[in-house]
């Protein structure tokens, strides 16, 4: 667990540490891990830092601290004891999706590539819990894998030039929820009713963040009216 693959300065005041496999479990807890301790430590050598696909990259003040200082710090923080449970219901959100043609607009296209019914490809997609494994691309905007291996294809040819809000999409071995309108190249499979994220003009709010868990719970097209009615500002 206390295993760095490596640290290195990629600025003058940027450092990035290699955690591993973006999707391995031994991964996912060191991140999460790490993630809990910074947002519970005052850090006066921190500035700000950010998590991708198995690296975290800190943007740190170099007269307070070294790499192999920071090496050292981060070796003794995964050495704690974890004071996360594998299954702590609070990590875990459940999300209702939409999986009605009116929404999941390439489940066609992708029953025929992956050569399974409609109703399997569903199946396949809400019977599993998934991880965030990073977060990016807009705010709110969470990678979460990994997807049943049967529903891993490559990314759209040609990707959209609008997604609508809540949607629900898959691609490679990942699946994700768009937080606002936006291009995407991801095959659209659902909507959520609602958004994943709020907005106001003084702050984001985005419900998926590292350490979560996210788990899909199907609903049928007038449940998802009547939820997004109940979402709609009055």
């Amino acid at each position: 667990m206390s295993d760095l693959k490596s640290i290195q300065w990629v600025s003058e005041d940027t450092i990035e540490v290699h955690l591993g496999d973006p999707v391995a479990s031994e991964t996912l807890e060191k991140v999460e891990r790490l993630s809990r301790w910074i947002q519970a430590t005052h850090l006066p050598w921190l500035i700000d830092y950010c998590y991708g696909f198995g690296l975290l990259s800190l943007v740190v003040r170099p007269d307070l601290i070294s790499a192999v200082q920071l090496n050292q710090t981060l070796h003794d923080v995964l050495k704690m004891p974890s004071q996360r449970s594998s299954d702590n219901e609070s990590d875990l959100i459940e999300i209702s999706v939409c999986y009605d043609p009116t929404f999941g607009i390439d489940l066609k296209s992708i029953s025929e590539r992956t050569q399974l019914s409609i109703d399997a490809v569903i199946e396949a997609h809400y019977s599993r819990d998934y991880r965030v494994l990073a977060t990016g691309f807009v705010p709110g905007f969470a990678y979460l894998g990994e997807t049943d291996p049967s529903l891993h294809l490559p990314r759209r040819d040609v990707p959209r030039t609008r997604i609508p809000v809540g949607s629900v999409a898959i691609a490679e071995n990942q699946t994700v929820i768009y937080p606002k309108q936006t291009p995407g190249g991801w095959h659209i499979i659902g909507r959520m009713p609602g958004s994943i994220v709020s907005f106001t003009d003084q702050s984001i709010h985005a419900q998926l963040s590292m350490g979560k868990s996210v788990r899909f719970r199907p609903i049928s097209l007038t449940e998802f009216q009547r939820l997004e009615a109940a979402h709609a500002p009055d």
